[in-house]
């Protein structure tokens, strides 16, 4: 197996377990999906790699699908916590490198990553927040978020004020507050150097705070 190529467990094929297994498949990962009931497993049973209906509560089940054998683990139990907290724990203990589990809310989530969850995540909460920002935001999407931070990475283009003149005239920094990191002009990238001038038809990648930048793409407007 290639480092690119992963093989995945999915336990729970409601709407978000069915469509993670989906999109994994389209990014060539090989995937076995489980669930106490039959019409789900039947419905993926064409759709990825294995599909089975199994007892996601009991650890002889677990092992018997594979999940001994598989390099990520994603507990995605909607509706029952006890069972997604029971199966978290069980693929925590037979040593699965990476066991990620979905919660309901933040007393789950503090449960599960009490039991060894390596990840906990809560998309209906992240896709409400993701979709927030979008709206105050609507550049945003395009923009690389920076990990731990508020801080993003992207590609802008010089604002009127800008054309003529150099990053030291401008005093970049100071007064965007934000850096200029890449400079892109007749489909060549180039080092931004602080006494070229901007000119008509530049691109310029840059990082700063989420509030700064909103200001400065704002000015592309």
């Amino acid at each position: 197996m290639t480092n690119s190529k992963k093989v995945y467990l999915i336990i729970g094929l409601g709407r978000f377990g069915i469509s993670f297994s989906e999109k994994l498949v389209e990014l060539g990962q090989t995937v076995i999906g489980v669930d106490n009931q039959i019409a789900p497993v039947t419905e993926m049973a064409e759709k990825i790699d294995v599909a089975a209906q199994i007892d996601v509560e009991d650890e002889a089940s677990l092992i018997k699908i594979g999940a001994k054998e598989v390099d990520v683990a994603v507990v995605a139990i909607g509706e029952s916590i006890e069972a997604s907290i029971l199966c978290t724990s069980i693929l925590v203990d037979i040593g699965v490198p990476l066991v990620i589990a979905r919660a309901s809310n933040a007393v789950h989530a503090k449960v599960l990553n009490r039991v060894g969850a390596h990840s906990v995540i809560m998309p209906e909460r992240q896709m409400g927040q993701h979709m927030a920002e979008n709206m105050v935001y609507p550049w945003y999407d395009s923009f690389t978020k920076i990990d731990g931070g508020d801080f993003v990475l992207g590609k802008i283009t010089p604002t009127k004020d800008m054309i003529g003149k150099t990053i030291a005239d401008l005093r970049f920094m100071q007064r965007y507050d934000a850096v200029a990191v890449l400079l892109e002009h007749n489909g060549k990238q180039l080092v931004p150097l602080p006494n070229r001038p901007f000119e008509t038809g530049d691109k310029l990648w840059v990082l700063g705070h989420k509030d700064s930048m909103n200001k400065l793409v704002s000015k592309e407007q």
